[in-house]
């Protein structure tokens, strides 16, 4: 009963410690990645309605591509800061898969 290696037998494990800290830093990147887009749809889709509603246009259309177009210039927009982190945290699970074997 001595120190916890990460190792029963032959085979090396990951304990539950460092697979809660993977999973909370995994939910962290979720909401910091998807957080521009959300933003970015909520605040055109309120403005795009407000105007809609100021000069009794009633076209569903129109806030669909708007949002779509708004929606599709933040990724272009954010996309290496996207990436970034995704492939940091990518590099970082590889890392312990090849340390766990």
């Amino acid at each position: 009963m001595g120190s916890d290696t990460g190792a029963i037998g032959t085979e090396l494990f990951m304990n539950d410690s460092e697979l809660t800290q993977f999973v909370t830093q995994l939910l962290w990147i979720v909401l910091f990645t998807s957080m521009p887009v959300v933003l970015v749809a909520s605040v055109v889709g309120v403005i795009v309605s407000l105007v809609q509603a100021l000069t009794q246009i009633q076209d569903q259309t129109l806030q669909f591509m708007i949002k779509l177009l708004a929606i599709a210039i933040t990724l272009m927009v954010s996309y290496p800061w996207l990436s970034g982190i995704l492939l940091n945290y990518t590099r970082q699970i590889m890392l312990r898969i090849g340390e766990h074997g």
